[in-house]
Order: C-alpha cells, then structure tokens, then sequence
C-alpha cells in the first residue's frame, strides 16, 4: 500500500460508526424488544461491553504485526492454503451481507415510499453511487463519512422531540423482564452493532501513532452502542412495549406520528437522511469484499473486483422474492456473523502469540 492509503484515528472512528450504524436501526427496537421487551436497552449496553471487549482484542493482534493487514496475520498464521480458505469464507460472507443489506434497504424503501417501483429499480439507483465511492481508495472513503457525518445529530435532534411527552412509565419496571430475557436479548443486540468487524480490515490503514490513534477508532462502538440505547429507549418511551412488538419498524412509525409546522412528513425526511448512512454502510462492505477479492487473487487495485462484488451482490439481492424468504437468509448469516466477528479472529490472536513478529514490525 502507498503512503496516500493512510488514515488519522478519528478517520477511523468515522469509518467504523458509519459502517454500523446501516439498515438495521429501524428495526433494532423491535427485534431486540420481542427478547428483552422493556429491558431491552439493557440488553444493548452489555452487548456494547462485549463488543468492545472484542475491539480490544482486535487492536492486540493489529499491533503486534502492524505491517500487515489482517489477512496477512492470517496466511501468517495458518499458512498459505488454509489462509486462502479463510480468505474465501470470508468473501462469501461478505457477499452475504451485501444482499441482505440491499435487500432489506428495497423492503423498507418499497414499502414506505416506492410501492409499485420494480425491486431491480431501486437496487440499480443504491447500487451506482455505491461503487463510485467503494472503488476509491481508503482516504476519500474516510473523507466521505466525515463529510456525511453530521447527518446523526439530525437523526438524534428529531428523535429528541418525543421527550416533549415521554411516557417514562413504559420503561418500567427495570429489569422485569427477568435475568434470562436481559441475558437473551444480548444476542440480537450484538447482531445490531455488526459492522465492528470492519475495524479488522481499516485499521491497516492507519499507520502514525498506531496505538494512539487505534484507541480512538475504539471509541466508535462505544459511540454507536450510547446511539442505539438512546433510540431504544426513545421509542420505548413513546410506544409501549407490546406496540414496540408488533410495529416492524418503531423509529419510522415515531417521525410518521410527530408533526412541525412546516414539514408535515417528518418521516420522509428521516428516511432519506437514513437512505444516505445505509448507504454509507454498504460501501464500507463494498469496498472491504473488493480488497478481500483483491489480496485473494494476489491482484494489484480493488476497482475491478469491487465491479464482480457489486454484480454478483445484485443479482444475488434479486433471489428473495418474499420477507419469509429473506428471514430465512438472515436465520443463517447473522449467526455466522459471529464466526467471522469473534472465533476466527480469537482462533487467530491465540496462534499469533506463537508466531515472532519480524524486525521490520518490531521496530515499527
């Protein structure tokens, strides 16, 4: 990699919470609420703990061979073969969240706006500016969510406006859901801070005072995971939690319910500044399954790999032709995810501290 791929700390900060924070922020209230019910913002800071956890063991195996990527750890480690296995699990994965990113970003845009525009429409219209930017370099990606970054203070100023008229008592009583159900709703909440696992693939990239600035990129799911509990709570209390239930997508139904002065479709606007962070997260996505294709074929430049990712996610995005189906995709992938976020990464931290970093990382 040249010196122009290199990002700060706060770059990668922004790169990690823009990578998270995709499509599944509608939905995360009430797929955590049907576990934990009023508890779930409970449940969502104990996966925030976890997860963190997790970023501090990624950031002790980056820093013990800071001249690789984490693919390279791995090939290290395990040797070319196996490494190269790895490598396609990994990419197919990748490919695996890609789909369903754009699949659930149709669902919500085609049931909320777009209701008779064909499916292969609106993939098309997400799927152009989404190679535009995933095939630049790392710099002008982090560029770019730095720049679209003031869009989540517009999500939280709008959803603040439900504390007009909280409803507090819907939160309690705290922690009656029972130990178990906090406990169970940490596994949907962990599913809804995915993206963390990009910070294995970014953090390369930023090579002047590695460990101070890796520390700042780690602040990013703890960021991410203060966002999430405040939209939980936000909804919770504005609906009650067996509403939360049932209503497939809470933070939409609160900006269809409030009304201003002048813009009487609240929603619409939220939705579009959701369009662009979702959007933001699927290029991070994008551009990490093109370099994990590039270092896979031993090829120079991602640009033409992120063009085979982007047409094999597409025509994939096209095969669930039903929600049944596409719950059924996400009933494999989202368990799996933890295959790729949490075992393989630990598998390898374990096997590196046999392996001697060389002198030129030593020094590094």
């Amino acid at each position: 990699m040249n010196a122009k791929n290199e990002i700060t700390g706060w770059q990668l900060f922004f790169l990690i919470v823009q990578t998270q924070v995709g499509v599944g922020i509608l939905s995360m209230p009430s797929d955590i609420g049907k576990v934990a019910y009023q508890d779930a913002w409970i449940s969502m800071m104990l996966a925030g703990v976890l997860v963190q956890i997790i970023i501090l063991m990624y950031i002790f195996l980056l820093s013990r061979f800071p001249e690789d990527t984490y693919f390279g750890i791995v090939n290290l480690c395990f040797g070319t073969i196996l490494g190269k296995i790895i490598m396609t699990t990994y990419l197919v994965y990748f490919l695996g969240v890609l789909i369903a990113s754009m699949t659930s970003f149709h669902h919500i845009i085609a049931t909320w706006i777009f209701t008779d525009t064909p499916k292969w429409v609106i993939m098309l219209l997400f799927s152009i500016p989404a190679v535009y930017m995933a095939r630049e370099n790392i710099v002008l990606i982090a560029r770019f969510k730095m720049l679209i970054s003031f869009m989540l203070p517009i999500l939280i100023i709008v959803l603040a406006w439900v504390y007009i008229q909280p409803q507090f008592l819907y939160l309690l009583p705290i922690g009656g859901s029972g130990l178990n159900a906090i406990i169970a709703g940490i596994k949907p909440a962990i599913f809804a801070l995915m993206g963390f696992e990009a910070f294995l693939f970014f953090a390369f990239y930023v090579k002047t005072d590695r460990k101070k600035e890796l520390r700042k990129g780690a602040l990013a799911t703890a960021f991410v995971t203060a966002f999430y509990v405040f939209t939980i709570i936000t909804t919770q209390v504005f609906f009650y939690i067996k509403e939360i239930i049932v209503v497939p997508y809470p933070v939409l139904y609160i900006m269809k319910a409030l009304k201003f002065t002048i813009l009487e479709r609240i929603d619409l606007v939220f939705i579009t500044v959701w369009m662009v962070i979702a959007l933001s997260s699927f290029i991070s996505f994008l551009f990490i399954a093109g370099n994990t294709m590039e270092q896979l074929l031993s090829k120079q430049k991602h640009t033409k790999m992120v063009y085979i990712i982007m047409v094999m996610a597409f025509f994939g995005a096209l095969i669930p032709t039903s929600m049944l189906e596409m719950k059924k995709f996400m009933e494999v992938l989202l368990p799996s995810s933890l295959v790729f976020t949490v075992a393989i990464p630990f598998l390898v931290m374990i096997v590196s501290l046999f392996k001697k970093p060389s002198q030129k990382e030593k020094s590094a």
